[in-house]
């Protein structure tokens, strides 16, 4: 997905991109691969990740979100 093209509305380019890169941080598949923009090609756009790594994922982009509360 390109950033513009947010489906979810009031989330800004900048924490679209920090997302990203904690996405690419848990994740070396994701990182290697460039980013997590829409590619539309199956084996680009589902790319195995383990499950340890999406933990990851959502404990550090909870924690930015808490502390905006």
């Amino acid at each position: 997905m390109k950033y513009e093209d947010s489906k979810v509305k009031g989330i800004t380019k900048r924490t679209l991109r920090a997302l990203e890169q904690i996405a690419m941080a848990a994740d070396y598949s994701l990182e290697l691969q460039g980013g997590i923009e829409e590619r539309n090609n199956d084996s680009e756009d589902f790319p195995e990740v383990s499950i340890n790594a999406i933990q990851a994922m959502l404990e550090k982009a909870y924690l930015p979100g808490k502390a905006t509360e």
